[in-house]
């Protein structure tokens, strides 16, 4: 009897042996399992490129219902090649006595893919300017109001007949320009960048005179840096 319990033991013994050493040959058979990675892909740094920004500028525009040429440009900070902020100005490359119009004000833009072979973009001017027109003396004063108050001089208002409203006169005025544009922007190098924009020059004030400052634009620009 003593016999077969030993017997037994044994036997258990060697089945628990068999299934606590069984995972560690398969283990060794196998090989280990390559744990799991925390970070499937590397790190990317970038640096972040920003800096000042140059642009001269050339616009084909309407004016005084005619094709006319401006000249100028803007200049500012291009951050992050996305963002840029500065200022610009533009006149009348052929302007005369009678015909002349210079503007300028705060540039605002936003560009996307600037550091690619072609992106876009949009930017506006808002400010100021000044322009000079003949025009004739009814479409600038067309009440008897006006009249009167340009016959006041320094010994009181006087009693005059107001000129024919057909007799030209030269005016020259100051107005508001808000001139929104889209632009495209092809890469020739690391720091030189062609822009090719459309937009509309929208005027405020300049009495008489608004409708023909204002009108369609299209431009091209070398913009030179920005990071």
């Amino acid at each position: 009897m003593d016999t077969v319990i030993r017997a037994g033991r044994r036997a258990a013994a060697a089945c628990l042996l068999i299934v606590l050493l069984a995972p560690v040959a398969a283990d060794a058979q196998g090989g280990a399992a390559p744990p799991t990675p925390l970070n499937q892909g590397p790190m990317t740094v970038e640096r972040v490129k920003s800096g000042f920004l140059v642009a001269p500028d050339f616009k084909v525009t309407e004016f005084d219902s005619r094709v006319s040429e401006l000249a100028g440009g803007y200049a500012g900070w291009l951050s992050d090649q996305t963002f840029f902020v500065g200022g610009g100005g533009y006149w009348l490359a052929n302007r005369s006595r009678d015909r002349e119009m210079a503007y300028g004000g705060l540039v605002l833009g936003w560009f996307a893919g600037a550091d690619r072979r072609i992106g876009f973009g949009a930017k506006g001017l808002i400010g100021g300017g000044r322009a000079t027109l003949v025009s004739s003396f009814g479409d600038i004063f067309d009440d008897d109001h006006d009249v009167r108050r340009l016959e006041v001089g320094p010994r009181g208002p006087s009693v005059l007949l107001p000129p024919p409203i057909d007799v030209n006169v030269r005016v020259r005025d100051d107005f508001f320009v808000a001139e929104p544009e889209a632009t495209v922007v092809v890469g020739l190098a690391r720091h030189f960048r062609l822009t090719a924009g459309a937009g509309y020059r929208l005027i405020g004030g300049a009495r008489g005179l608004r409708t023909r400052l204002q009108g369609a634009t299209g431009s091209v620009a070398l913009q030179i840096g920005g990071g």
